[in-house]
């Protein structure tokens, strides 16, 4: 399980905003949960909850997200950014972003993404962003934004995911210091957070760190069509332009979009 040491996070964070407060918690169902309930208690942004495990994980699309006691960072932050609700993408952009340059910064790794929200080391997944935005209308309240990140998980009991996905002690070939790195991903996060903030878009960093992009892509939209095309541009919203193999174009937010071989 992520030993967590509070001294020694407080002796390296050097965050404004997040992690003040910093709540972490042995095991329970999902962080996003509990960061949810205190949103809507009216917490200032800058909360930060934190598991060694969570039992009922979430992932993308209201899947669960593997969540064992066995090394992984989980972390779910509360957000209050001045965005209009079409451009709550930018929320996972950030948190991607900052989460990337935490990994380089601690670990020496050069990590892609994958869109529309997994951070990949040499093509195997290495964590899971997901960012859940709460509306009035069409304004932005508060945005819910979590990370799931493989830190010393053993796969070895996951032969389907060992073959997809990497831990970062793998990637790094040695133990990575657990203080170091969250203390890295808050302030990172916060960075590009602040940077958001003030107006910079973080669209053009995101598409730099893209793997998907230019490449042949398949993807499964949630109707049971399937697009094969290249993958082109990504819009502000976030949404991802596939060039069709048939002609046209076409724009898909909410899918499934894999690489494929070229012919």
């Amino acid at each position: 399980m992520f030993s967590f040491d509070s001294n020694a996070l407080a002796a390296r964070l050097n965050t404004s905003l997040l992690g003040h407060p910093l709540t972490y918690l042995d095991s329970v169902a999902s962080t996003q949960a509990v960061v949810r309930t205190a949103a809507l208690a009216g917490a200032a942004e800058g909360l930060a909850v934190m598991a060694g495990q969570q039992t009922a994980g979430k992932g993308r699309a209201g899947r669960s997200w593997w969540s064992p006691p066995s090394g992984g960072l989980y972390l779910s932050l509360l957000l209050r950014p001045k965005l209009p609700g079409d451009l709550v993408a930018w929320a996972i952009m950030a948190l991607s972003l900052g989460a990337a340059d935490a990994i380089e910064q601690v670990c020496g790794l050069h990590v892609e993404i994958k869109w529309p929200n997994d951070l990949q080391y040499q093509g195997r997944k290495l964590a899971g962003v997901l960012a859940e935005g709460a509306f009035t209308g069409q304004r932005l309240d508060y945005v819910i934004a979590g990370i799931g990140l493989n830190v010393a998980v053993d796969f070895s009991s996951q032969p389907d995911l060992a073959k997809s996905a990497v831990s970062l002690h793998q990637a790094a070939g040695h133990p990575v210091d657990q203080a170091e790195l969250l203390a890295a991903l808050l302030e990172q996060v916060e960075i590009r957070y602040l940077q958001m903030q003030s107006g910079h878009s973080p669209l053009a960093d995101w598409q730099a760190r893209l793997h998907t992009l230019g490449r042949p892509v398949l993807a499964r939209l949630a109707n049971g069509r399937t697009l094969t095309g290249v993958a082109s541009a990504v819009l502000p919203d976030g949404g991802l332009r596939i060039d069709l193999e048939e002609g046209g174009s076409e724009v898909v937010w909410a899918s499934d979009v894999t690489l494929r071989e070229q012919a």
